[in-house]
């Protein structure tokens, strides 16, 4: 009856995670990297679709022919299909079928669906950690579980990443399931198993599920193989290697190769080539304490640095408290038979941000790049605020007090970070806590304070009501792509017209990054105007300057 129970919360939990994301997704403009993945969604769709009637019509070898799946697959093969086929396959039913979703929503709802797996594998993580704890108490493990989901999603950024057709909580929540499931497979066969088919998805969303696995590995090496070698030598060592590693390498490379059809007629080639795209990855400028950082080394302190400033203060105590507390307990606690849940957990959680660290690794796109990590620490951060919440009962000898004191503490932590998601609006990419002084305190420390350009979505009303009709408008940073899906999704005029350049235009929406200033200085040059017409600014620093030419 317990697991039953268990088992709806989790499913209230996913639930109401999509509803969330689905209730506030207009607030979200379209990112530079989302009008690509829009894109590959429409080319790769209707591939799947014209399986059947090559069948039927005796073409399947055709259909399967290099020509045919280099016109279908050819546009952005850097990455795997996996969440752009969901997407575009979304986008089919919900929108042009049965017209629920706006388009925009169409394609977004597979992350949304994500974002609910990682809430569910919180909840059930919390009750692993419950079972696993000095004192095992399947109650605590609820509280656990609740709390980190809160902790996560009160972040202005996780919650922003949450809405996007991208693949950065995918994979966040993907290797999540990874992990959950490499972490019952240790009692069950079957979950063993499934450990396997889960890593094949990952491999399916993104690069960083190459390197993951070293944190299961690390794992293994440290709360496992020590206990075996001192009970059966090497012979046990070589016992204790888990199941789920033979599962994962048998069944992970099969999904991957299997789900992308581009790969097929050429693996060893293609596969080299998206291998080789990533190992020569640009390095995109980024404004960091007042530094534009173009090529490495980076700073060593870059990834702790940036997670400091821009996770609410009241989630980042907790949180951190309870990563070191993790991490000063995972000594004591021993070696089970199993390994020690929690050291797996640090493994997962430390391994994105150790990852990104490493100086000679392109350091851009903020905390979205080691948020895979963040989920695991929400745990701590969970058992460090009911861990606080017994110290202080006990300081005060009123053990009544505990579940009260856990009330206050919560609430003390994870209000001001729901009011940090309510200020900010849509704009979750540009959030920087109290420590950093809020967005304009992050202007003055000279801080990346936007990218990807859907912030452009701030000045579309003003566009709307005072361009002129068929005006010209140089939208800077955002693509053509991102154009066209504001004017499909009713958030901009249908005859205001997409131009190369300011000196083309009518207006231009100048976004604010210091890569881009010497932009600004060529459309004051083209209007003979430094005077801006409208902008969208946060805190009173400016993220979207509009300038208007004088006449227009």
């Amino acid at each position: 009856m317990r697991r039953r129970v268990d088992l709806v919360v989790a499913a209230a939990l996913f639930l109401a995670t999509f509803l969330a994301m689905l209730l506030t997704e207009r607030a979200i403009g379209f990112t530079r990297d989302e009008s690509f993945y829009f894109y590959a969604a429409d080319l790769y769709t209707p591939w799947f679709f014209g399986l059947w009637g090559a069948l039927v019509h005796g073409r399947l070898l055709d259909w399967f022919s290099d020509a045919n799946l280099q016109r279908h697959f050819w546009y952005n093969t850097e990455h795997p299909i996996l969440m752009k086929s969901l997407f575009g396959l979304s986008h089919w039913l919900f929108t042009e079928k049965l017209s629920l979703l706006r388009p925009a929503a169409g394609y977004r709802a597979p992350a949304w669906a994500v974002s609910g797996m990682i809430s569910a594998l919180l909840y059930l993580f919390g009750l692993e950690l419950g079972r696993q704890s000095p004192e095992p108490s399947e109650g605590r493990g609820r509280i656990v579980g609740l709390l980190a989901a809160a902790l996560f999603w009160l972040a202005p950024r996780h919650l922003y990443h949450g809405h996007l057709a991208c693949f950065d909580m995918p994979i966040t929540g993907l290797w999540l399931l990874v992990v959950y499931a490499y972490w019952r497979g240790f009692s069950s066969r079957r979950w063993a198993a499934l450990s396997g088919v889960a890593y094949g998805l990952a491999l399916a969303t993104k690069l960083n599920s190459f390197f993951y696995p070293a944190a299961l590995l690390f794992h293994w090496a440290v709360a496992i193989a020590p206990r075996a070698f001192r009970e059966g030598r090497w012979r046990g060592v070589a016992r204790s290697l888990p199941a789920q590693w033979g599962f994962m390498a048998a069944i992970g490379p099969v999904i991957f190769l299997l789900h992308w059809p581009w790969l097929w007629p050429h693996p060893i080639e293609r596969i080299g080539a998206y291998l080789a795209f990533h190992a020569q990855h640009v390095n995109y400028p980024w404004y960091y304490l007042g530094t534009l950082l173009r090529e490495p080394p980076f700073p060593l302190a870059y990834v702790v640095v940036v997670t400091a400033l821009t996770i609410p203060i009241s989630l980042f105590v907790p949180i951190a408290l309870g990563t070191l507390r993790a991490l000063a307990r995972l000594p004591r606690r021993g070696e089970g038979r199993l390994g020690s849940l929690p050291a797996l957990l640090l493994a997962n959680g430390l391994m994105p941000i150790l990852l990104i660290s490493w100086p000679t690794v392109p350091h851009f796109g903020g905390i979205k790049h080691w948020m895979p990590g963040l989920p695991y620490l929400s745990l701590f951060g969970a058992e460090a605020l009911i861990s606080a919440a017994a110290t202080l009962a006990v300081w005060l000898r009123r053990p009544a007090l505990e579940r009260p004191l856990l009330a206050g503490l919560s609430a003390l932590c994870l209000a001001p970070a729901l009011v940090g998601c309510v200020h900010i609006e849509g704009y979750g990419e540009c959030f920087y806590n109290e420590l950093a002084g809020g967005e304009a305190g992050a202007a003055q420390l000279g801080m990346q304070r936007q990218y990807w350009s859907n912030d452009v979505s701030g000045v579309l009303p003003w566009l709307n009501e005072n361009a002129p009709p068929r005006a010209r408008v140089y939208f800077h940073e955002v693509t053509v792509g991102s154009y066209q899906a504001y004017r499909l999704n009713g958030m901009l005029r249908p005859d205001i017209q997409y131009v190369q350049g300011p000196q083309q235009a009518d207006l231009v929406p100048y976004q604010y990054m210091q890569e881009f200033r010497d932009q600004e200085y060529q459309v004051w040059n083209a209007f003979g105007t430094n005077r801006p017409a409208d902008g969208l600014y946060l805190d009173e620093s400016p993220n979207i300057t509009v300038y208007r030419r004088p006449g227009t």
